[in-house]
C-alpha cells in the first residue's frame, strides 16, 4: 500500500512540475537554462526553511485548560480541560494538532495544520472540528522575540446571522513547557477576547 501511495503522489508531483514547466515556458518564452533555474527555485520555495524552525516548540503532548467568555470578557468565564498532541507531517511542512475536550457541555474535537508559506513569507493556519462544517484559516508573523505569533482571519457567527468577523488570534510561548492561544473578536472591540487555551507540555 505505501508503495502504491508513493507512486501516486510521485507522479501527482510530476505532473504538477510539468504543468508549471509549461505553463513557465508559454508565458516568458524561457530558455531551457532559465526553466531549469526557476524549477530549482520552486524546489527550494517548497521545502521546509528557517521560518519553520520555530514551529518545533509545538511538538508533543499538551494537557489544555479552556476559558470561554460567553457573555462578554467582562463575565466570569466557563472552564473546561482537555489535551492535545501536535506533530510534524508531510515532511516537516506542517504541524498537525488534534485536540480533544469539552465545549459549551458537549464532546469537543479540533484538528488543524500550521506551518510557513515560503512564498508568501507568512504563517498560515487552518483549523476544523465536530462544532461545525467550515473550514478556520488565519495567515500571520512572528514577532522579533520568537515568542509571539500573531494571526488575522474572519469567523461566522450563526447564531447571529453574521458572516465574516474578524479576528485576531495570538500565540505567546509563556516559557519552555507552556503556551497561550487566545481569540479576540475585532468585530466587537480591540480587545474582546472570546475564549483562551493554555497548553502545558506533558512531561
Amino acid at each position: 500500500m505505501r508503495i502504491v501511495k508513493t507512486s501516486v503522489l510521485c507522479g501527482l508531483l510530476i505532473v504538477m512540475l510539468g504543468a508549471a514547466s509549461a505553463a513557465i515556458a508559454q508565458d516568458k518564452k524561457m530558455s531551457e537554462q532559465d526553466m531549469a533555474a526557476a524549477m530549482q527555485e520552486y524546489m527550494k520555495i517548497a521545502a521546509p526553511g528557517e521560518q519553520h524552525k520555530p514551529l518545533e516548540f509545538f511538538v508533543g503532548k499538551w494537557n489544555t485548560t479552556t476559558r470561554m467568555w460567553m457573555a462578554g470578557p467582562e463575565s466570569a468565564p466557563s472552564e473546561t480541560k482537555g489535551t492535545s498532541e501536535v506533530k510534524w507531517v508531510l515532511d516537516g511542512r506542517f504541524l498537525m494538532e488534534e485536540h480533544k475536550g469539552q465545549m459549551m457541555g458537549m464532546p469537543y474535537q479540533g484538528m488543524g495544520l500550521m506551518g510557513y508559506d515560503n512564498y508568501r513569507n507568512m504563517y498560515t493556519s487552518v483549523w476544523v472540528s465536530n462544532m461545525g462544517t467550515n473550514v478556520t484559516t488565519m495567515t500571520g508573523q512572528r514577532d522579533p522575540s520568537g515568542k509571539v505569533f500573531t494571526y488575522y482571519g474572519e469567523m461566522d457567527e450563526p447564531m447571529l446571522k453574521i458572516t465574516g468577523r474578524t479576528i485576531k488570534y495570538i500565540t505567546t510561548i509563556k516559557g519552555p513547557d507552556q503556551y497561550l492561544f487566545e481569540v479576540i473578536d475585532l468585530h466587537a472591540s480591540d480587545n474582546y477576547k472570546v475564549f483562551e487555551i493554555v497548553y502545558d507540555r506533558v512531561k
